[in-house]
């Protein structure tokens, strides 16, 4: 699965991507304070999940059996959970205002 960020300006940025989830092994994924992105006003989250829906996943009790949506978790499902902050759009250019004079500790967080 793959939480990308569409900034309004057109840039993307991707929040999260997690690739040979084990269904058996379910967890958080959460970010420290000072590594959580910080988005504009009128960004867009975009989500994609893929599924291995072939006889080679150990996980796949039936791959001929089609599932194009359902409730269950045996069913093709995909849950992103996204805790959200809302913030005014002065903390918003403050907290820009600071980290454009530290840019170096912003990359180093993205880059992390």
């Amino acid at each position: 699965m793959a939480i990308e960020a569409i900034l309004p300006n057109g840039t993307r940025q991707m929040l999260s991507y997690v690739d040979h989830f084990n269904f058996q092994w379910m967890t958080n994924y959460i970010y420290a304070d000072d590594a959580a992105p910080v988005l504009p006003k009128g960004t867009i989250i975009h989500v994609t999940a893929w599924h291995d829906n072939t006889a080679a996943n150990p996980n796949n009790p039936d791959h001929d059996q089609w599932v194009g949506w359902g409730d269950r978790t045996v069913d093709e499902m995909a849950h992103a959970w996204v805790n959200v902050t809302y913030i005014t759009e002065q903390d918003y250019q403050d907290w820009l205002a600071k980290h454009r004079a530290n840019p170096a500790a912003t990359t180093q967080r993205a880059s992390n």
